[in-house]
């Protein structure tokens, strides 16, 4: 009878941990959805777009918490040290898979501390500069460069983020010398970039589009392997004379590690569905960037990627840290 009873336990117990997995609630509660960069720039405007749609596909609430610092470091590990249950997701880029290849004891690894959740957006950066600046073309800006080696500055949203290293990629390719300028994030950097107190920024076209439309400031170049079909005028690096310059950049969301693969497969066909809402792509279209519907499992493979291909251009920019 013992034993009986026993069995029946060990099934039963075996059944509520199976239902436990599935979590047919998610989401019962606020899902809280962190940017790691600040109000104003394209990570911003891009978690405000996918969360508010799904937040309607999901039914429930979807909170921006922007905590910027240390080119997305210090949001990057609040996610990291979060409880693994889909209540804490990362809107990420990039960039976090740059920061660890700069430093010999890095404040996270994008691959052990983190659940792959889904891709969501491939972009070129768009290299922007101020209105007063005095050159007009990537040509321009290299023969400047090397009149006064440093006089020329360029802005990024911080030390060690794409555009930081974007910079440092085209002053290897280029033969040139420039001054970086680092800020806390995109959206203080245009800001400066407007009022003419900085003279370049590599960013994505949706923050900016306005102040070009405007004659604020003005497009130079793509960063891409073809022209923009948004503003297909602008010429790509390639094709002005640099043929070893290329970046794409991407928008993702991950999870801490540890998130149940039910909820990450949950979330990742929210998401995917997201990215095919004709409002949302609307929304999108001024970064100038492709819709990405993957697998966890693909995304992972490209953040294994994206650390060896930055970690290249880091030890040629001499950026890692001893």
């Amino acid at each position: 009878m013992k034993s009986a009873i026993a069995i029946l336990s060990a099934i039963l117990a075996a059944t509520s941990v199976g239902s436990a997995s599935a979590d047919d609630t998610y989401p019962s509660k606020v899902i809280r959805m962190v940017v790691p960069f600040p109000p104003g720039g394209t990570s911003d405007f891009v978690g405000r777009v996918v969360a508010e749609q799904l937040s309607k596909d999901l039914g429930q609430t979807i909170v921006i918490e922007n905590l910027p610092g240390a080119a997305g470091t210090i949001g990057t590990v609040n996610v990291r040290e979060a409880k693994p249950d889909g209540y804490t997701l990362l809107l990420t880029s990039s960039d976090v898979t740059i920061v660890p290849s700069l430093q010999a004891t890095p404040p996270y690894d994008p691959v052990e501390d983190f659940e792959p959740v889904a891709l969501l957006l491939r972009y070129a950066h768009f290299l922007v500069a101020s209105k007063d600046f005095p050159g007009n073309s990537i040509a321009d800006v290299i023969e400047l460069s090397k009149e006064t080696p440093g006089s020329i500055n360029y802005a990024s949203g911080g030390i060690g983020g794409s555009n930081h290293l974007a910079g440092e990629r085209f002053q290897s390719v280029a033969q040139i010398e420039m001054t970086h300028v680092p800020y806390n994030g995109n959206g203080p950097a245009i800001t400066d970039l407007v009022a003419n107190r900085v003279q370049l920024l590599w960013t994505s076209l949706a923050p900016v589009s306005g102040f070009i439309d405007t004659g604020q400031l003005k497009l130079i170049g793509t960063s891409g392997t073809e022209r923009s079909g948004i503003e297909p005028n602008i010429p790509t690096f390639s094709e002005s004379g640099l043929p070893g310059y290329s970046l794409l950049n991407w928008y993702g969301v991950l999870a801490p590690a540890g998130t149940p693969e039910p909820i990450v497969s949950q979330l990742n066909a929210a998401l995917n569905d997201v990215l095919s809402n004709p409002d949302v792509l609307a929304k999108l279209a001024p970064i100038g960037a492709t819709p990405a519907a993957e697998t966890p499992a693909d995304f992972s493979a490209l953040i294994g990627e994206e650390i060896v291909s930055w970690q290249q251009i880091a030890r040629e920019a001499d950026l890692i840290a001893d």
